[in-house]
């Protein structure tokens, strides 16, 4: 395993109702976001991507990589023993929270 030091940081950032638009790194004119564009500009940004129109299957996509029908057992229930990003990560040696 690679040390601390040579490893990347990985921040995640799951915020609810906020688009493309709500971003100045994506031309947003209406707000603001000088630090979140910082990190963007240093980071990975995303172009295309797919998302539900409800915020929990959402968040359990992201967490698991999964399509909903693949991983949720009930509404708002995810199976603990399914690997999730955070648990991949700890895994890894990151510290997670």
């Amino acid at each position: 395993m690679r040390s601390a030091m040579s490893r990347p940081n990985v921040v995640l950032i799951m915020a609810d109702d906020m688009g493309f638009e709500c971003l100045s790194c994506y031309g947003s004119t209406t707000y603001e976001t000088p630090v979140l564009d910082d990190l963007a500009a240093r980071g990975i940004r995303f172009s295309h991507c797919y998302s539900t129109p409800l915020c929990t299957p959402s968040r359990v996509e992201i967490m698991t990589g999964q399509y909903n029908f693949r991983n949720y057992d009930r509404f708002a229930y995810l199976n603990p023993k399914e690997k999730t990003f955070g648990n991949l990560l700890k895994d890894a040696g990151y510290a997670t929270c």
